[in-house]
C-alpha cells in the first residue's frame, strides 16, 4: 500500500486541499492536522471510511464519532446549536477546541454510527480542516491514536504502525493546543464529559457571562 504525504509546513496551496478532499471523497482515510491534535479523517457520511477509523482507533460502533463542521449554519442544520448555552459556548470558544454534544436536529443528514437523537459538533480553529470540510463534506477527525493512547501533537507521535495503513498523511508540524478538544454535554443542562485544551471554569465562565468577547464570527 502507497501512502501519499503532503507536506504543508509552510503553508497550503488550493491544490493541496483538493488533492485530501479527492482522497477523502473516494472513501480515503487519511491523518491530518487540526487545531489540537493530529487526527484521523475520513468524510462522516461514508459508512465504510468511518467504520474504518472506528476500527483503526479500536473504537466501538456503538461510541458515535465527533463531526466537525465549518460553519455555525452548518452546525444548526445538524443539530439544536442556537439554544443560549451553546450559543453562549459558540460564540466565545468556536471556532476552536470545542466540542458540544447537543440533540441533533429530525431529519438531519445521514452520517455513519450516529446516534439519532444527539450529535458531537466542533468547528475547528483551523484553516486547512476548513477548506476540506468547505470541499469534502462534513468530517470526523478524531485524535490519531488507539484508544488509550496519547493524543498526538506532532506527526513524530503518531504510532508507525499507524502511518503505514492510510491512505495519506499531511504534515504541518506541532498542532498548536497540543492537547484534545474539551467536549461539553448540553442534552440536559451542562455536563463536561472531557477537561482538555479548555478549562473547565472558562466553561463555566463564558455561560455565567455570555456576552464576553471571543470567539471568531463564522
Amino acid at each position: 500500500m502507497t501512502v501519499r504525504h503532503i507536506d504543508i509546513m509552510a503553508g497550503f496551496e488550493p491544490a493541496d486541499v483538493e488533492a485530501v478532499a479527492a482522497m477523502l471523497t473516494g472513501g480515503g482515510v487519511g491523518i491530518i492536522p487540526t487545531d489540537t491534535v493530529y487526527g484521523l479523517a475520513a468524510v462522516a457520511g461514508d459508512e465504510a471510511a468511518v467504520r474504518r477509523v472506528l476500527e483503526l482507533k479500536g473504537r466501538p460502533a456503538d461510541k458515535p464519532l465527533p463531526v466537525q463542521v465549518a460553519t455555525m449554519r452548518e452546525a444548526n442544520i445538524l443539530a439544536e446549536a442556537d439554544g443560549a448555552e451553546a450559543s453562549a459556548l459558540a460564540e466565545r470558544f468556536w471556532p476552536g477546541p470545542l466540542t458540544m454534544v447537543l440533540k441533533r436536529r429530525p431529519f438531519a443528514a445521514e452520517l455513519a454510527f450516529q446516534d439519532e437523537k444527539t450529535i458531537g459538533l466542533r468547528i475547528p480553529d483551523e484553516m486547512f480542516c476548513l477548506s476540506l470540510i468547505e470541499h469534502a463534506g462534513y468530517l470526523v477527525v478524531p485524535s490519531a491514536n488507539p484508544a488509550g493512547a496519547s493524543a498526538p501533537a506532532t506527526l513524530g507521535d503518531v504510532s508507525g504502525d499507524l502511518l503505514d495503513v492510510v491512505d495519506f498523511v499531511v504534515n504541518a508540524g506541532a498542532c498548536p493546543c497540543g492537547v484534545e478538544s474539551t467536549v461539553v454535554d448540553l442534552t440536559a443542562g451542562v455536563r463536561v464529559l472531557r477537561e482538555g485544551a479548555i478549562p473547565a471554569e472558562d466553561i463555566d465562565r463564558a455561560l455565567s457571562n455570555p456576552a464576553e468577547p471571543g470567539g471568531t464570527d463564522v
